[in-house]
């Protein structure tokens, strides 16, 4: 409660925070918590600090942290001994909050927001009221990561007032039936997270409760040791459970007695002896559990593999379903669900690091057949995928291109084969498709008629400078384009510094900090031994003074231009470097000093260097004004590092697959878009390989290759552009993949009697014999008629799909249109979708003395879209 009292003052001086915080972990030679996902952080809110020493960490390392900020923030209460009953985070989800790049502006604010309006609400018993509070709470449990953790941070800072509802805490409400029915039933029996009008009524109602004196509890720190010994006490019961059932196959389900698929070892060698020819990862997953005791969580599974525990559980799922399928099994049904997994193992709940997880233990037979198996060739820790380094998808609309470059993408981002991919469930795919995305693993674009080089590679672009608000200047600057800033990112490093591993941004900046004309040496001796630089005046007297336009621009870089993440050298000359580091920290103003300081926080790689530039670039020359910006590249950088590490450093290589998916790519003029890079997209010309090339780039004059870790996916349509007039660059440096409509896809969806599988087959093999089978029609667009398969949506799909579709294929020929449709065979022109009107040249012209030929017009009949006998008789 005092520490909560303490951070309200840092609300708008987070960096000074931020630098506390830090301070605290390095003097206990702690690494510090990761907030963003590049390791930097730069902002805080107050939740999480609570939640530095609130998680699952030992005992030891939870008072070491609290005993630096009882000391940093003059806490006078003691630092507790016993945790008991206190909620903490999980460690996979300690933050309250996403990393940068995944969450909004004002997600920072939101949790300063109620931190503060809670510690009124609860401070100022007599001004309460429930509508202000409720307010922020609204908005905070509407952003990514919060959920139910914002009841866990209201309890931290006041646990008298708020009431925590973590699991625990809920399943022993709900156990103990300490809500009455009707508040409960309000609440939606806690399966919901309540809005904040209901978290905090039901925090008054509970505080109600306690001054009653045949209630059970009397604070919630009461009921949360209570709900906290009632977990613990039935995890105890359940271990000893376990324990005493280990060796019982009683306890797995399902047992031989519920469901046997009757599987001998003679089956299990014929099987897997023709599975591992298609699907290898299946015997690493089953390798990976008999190494760990023929017994193991999907989570152990996947801490082997490297994999995510939904991979492994897909996979053995997939496993149960090829087994039945082959040897035409009976089904293990669960309720009304079938499960597959039973085949091949048997499964029970147990507890792993205090988690309750579900483990699946091989079936004897089974077993026994791996045990006799040579799985020494089964690599359990390195895949190597199937995918060419350049792929094109083609084939009609609706083939499923788009959708099957996240299978390509998370394979290869995985190493895995291509079809152990396909074999995972499809939406656990996409979700892993989608976090590779956000940690930039996966970079997407489409092709155009007007997308160039200058977007794609390189260009020149103008920039305002606005470091006076009386004066601008307009400046042009080199900008990378997507494919470059890509490349440059898949070819990142990281730097161990110590135990400090530091990731290098691709776009960074190198600055020149010139010690001699800034201040004297004790100004060098001061920043390395503080982790900073810093910029002081003489004439500064405050931070707002108006100085003359250089020193402005200086103040000016500095405080804006600098960035986290940037390399900064200290000189004391125009010839020699000092120091070295990468900037961390914002600006900050200090006004404590004789004259006003500005600094910022610097990792430094290396110190007191006295090192003369031309013994590493003699063409390289420092600039004699205080700040510059360096003409140095990320590779100029690493190529430095490189030169001046010793023990102490580590230069990591980048071992992540990347890849590019580009849509459309036949749209786009390729010559124009990739330039002089064409060849370097070659697998032989990447970096790292024997022929591996270079080009000097137009703009930079600086060489550039494509690494060996990138892969390049697009996708084309062939009825947009032949595949045989496709640019010739292409077709020699990527491998075609033809994607045609999958009629299985559609099996066992009907519209009341009708097919769809059949009519759809029925119109390609028209369209193939009247056109070809580059322009027949995708799967894709009948998909919607799985979850609602009814005459309306086949009828929207039709009206503002397939006719349109047809249009463009035949360029409006309408009697083919018809031909595909089956409407010739029509009796009935109430059934025909596009209907031919004989044209009465007198009802049109009138009386006319000469002869026409008999001519039609084809006319769309809406009515039949939604007439279930037009599509019967397709």
């Amino acid at each position: 409660m005092e520490l909560a009292s303490k951070l309200v003052a840092y609300r708008n001086n987070r960096q000074k925070l931020l630098e506390i915080l830090q301070r605290i972990y390095r003097e206990n030679n702690m690494k510090f918590l990761k907030i963003e996902r590049d390791g930097i952080a730069i902002d805080i809110d107050p939740f999480r600090v609570f939640g530095m020493f609130n998680k699952g960490i030992t005992k030891d390392n939870r008072i070491l942290i609290l005993e630096g900020i009882a000391k940093e923030f003059d806490v006078k209460r003691d630092v507790p001994s016993d945790f008991d009953g206190i909620p903490v985070l999980n460690n996979q989800n300690s933050l309250f909050l996403y990393f940068k790049d995944d969450r909004q502006p004002e997600d920072i604010d939101n949790p300063w927001d109620i931190f503060e309006e809670a510690i009124k609400y609860a401070d100022n018993p007599e001004q309460r009221t429930i509508s202000n509070i409720a307010d922020y709470y609204d908005k905070v449990i509407g952003q990514l990561g919060v959920k139910w953790n914002i009841t866990m941070g209201l309890y931290w800072i006041r646990p008298y007032i708020f009431v925590n509802l973590d699991s625990k805490n809920r399943d022993f409400l709900i156990s103990e039936k300490l809500i009455d029915n009707n508040i409960f039933d309000n609440l939606g029996k806690l399966k919901r997270l309540p809005t904040g009008k209901d978290y905090f009524l039901l925090c008054e109602y509970l505080r109600m409760k306690f001054n009653e004196k045949e209630y059970e509890y009397h604070s919630f720190p009461e009921l949360s040791l209570a709900a906290w010994t009632a977990t613990k006490k039935n995890k105890k019961e359940t271990d000893i459970e376990l324990e005493n059932d280990n060796n019982s196959e009683t306890t797995y389900w399902s047992s031989k007695e519920e469901y046997d698929p009757g599987l001998t070892v003679n089956d299990w060698v014929t099987f897997l002896k023709e599975d591992k020819k298609r699907y290898l990862a299946t015997l690493e997953l089953l390798k990976a559990i008999l190494e760990l005791g023929g017994e193991a969580t999907c989570t152990s599974v996947g801490e082997l593999l490297g994999e995510h525990p939904t991979a492994c559980s897909s996979r053995g799922n997939t496993l149960g379903k090829r087994v039945k399928n082959k040897y035409n099994l009976l089904p293990c049904m669960d309720g009304e669900k079938e499960r597959y997994f039973p085949i091949p193992f048997v499964g029970r709940y147990v507890y792993e690091n205090g988690v309750k997880l579900y483990s699946w233990k091989l079936r004897n037979e089974l077993k026994a057949t791996l045990e006799s198996m040579n799985l020494g060739e089964v690599n359990t820790l390195e895949q190597v995928t199937d995918i060419n380094k350049n792929t094109i998808l083609y084939g009609p609309p609706g083939t499923g291109k788009t959708y099957n470059t996240v299978v390509y993408a998370v394979a290869i981002i995985e190493n895995k084969k291509l079809q152990a991919v396909k074999d995972e469930d499809y939406l656990e795919v996409f979700e892993k498709y989608n976090t590779y995305k956000s940690k930039g693993l996966i970079e997407f674009t489409t092709f155009h008629e007007s997308y160039g080089y200058e977007k794609f590679i390189a260009g020149i672009k103008t920039v305002m400078d606005h470091y006076d608000k009386n004066y601008s200047d307009i400046q042009y600057e080199l900008s990378s384009g997507l494919f470059k800033s890509f490349c440059e990112k898949a070819s990142c490093q990281s730097i161990r510094l110590n135990s400090e591993v530091i990731q290098l941004n691709n776009s960074l900046s190198a600055w020149s900090i010139n010690l001699d004309n800034v201040s004297s040496n004790s100004t060098y001796e001061e920043c390395i031994k503080n982790d900073y630089i810093k910029l002081e005046y003489d004439d500064i007297k405050n931070d707002e003074m108006i100085f003359s336009i250089d020193k402005q621009q200086i103040i000016y870089d500095f405080k804006y231009n600098i960035q986290i993440g940037d390399i900064v050298l200290l000189c004391s000359n125009t010839s020699s470097i000092n120091a070295i580091g990468i900037v961390t920290g914002e600006y900050s103003c200090h006004k404590e000093y004789e004259n006003i300081s500005i600094l910022r926080k610097v990792s430094w790689f290396f110190k007191n260097l006295n090192t003369k530039i031309n013994e590493i670039n003699d063409k390289f020359i420092l600039p004699l004004v205080p700040i510059a910006k360096l003409d140095l590249s990320y590779l100029d950088v690493i190529d430095l590092i490189t030169q001046l590490a010793d023990d102490t450093i580590e230069i990591k290589e980048n071992n992540h697959n990347y890849v590019f998916v580009i849509i459309e790519i036949n749209r786009g003029n390729i010559s124009k878009i990739f330039g002089e890079l064409i060849t370097l997209i070659e697998t032989t010309k990447r970096i790292g390989e024997p022929e591996a090339m270079e080009v000097r780039l137009p703009y930079s004059q600086k060489l550039f290759g494509i690494p060996n870790n990138v892969y390049i996916i697009g996708t084309m349509n062939n009825a947009d552009r032949s595949i045989a007039t496709i640019d010739t660059v292409l077709c020699r440096r990527f491998n075609f993949k033809e994607m045609l409509p999958d009629m299985s896809v559609l099996e066992g969806i009907y519209v009341d009697d009708v097919s769809i599988k059949d009519i759809v087959s029925k119109m390609n093999k028209r369209i193939s014999v009247l056109h070809d089978r580059e322009h027949t029609i995708g799967h894709a667009y009948f998909l919607a008629l799985k979850e609602n398969p009814t005459v309306e949506i086949l009828g929207r799909i039709f009206s503002n799909k397939i006719i349109p579709l047809l249009q463009e294929y035949f360029y409006e020929d309408y009697e083919k249109i018809r031909l595909v449709l089956g409407d010739n065979n029509k009796n009935n022109s109430d059934d025909q979708f596009i209907i031919k009107v004989v044209n009465d040249y007198s009802e049109l012209f009138g009386n006319i003395e000469f002869q026409f030929d008999e001519t039609y017009t084809y006319e769309i009949n809406d009515l039949a879209f939604e007439n279930i006998e037009s599509y019967r008789q397709i």
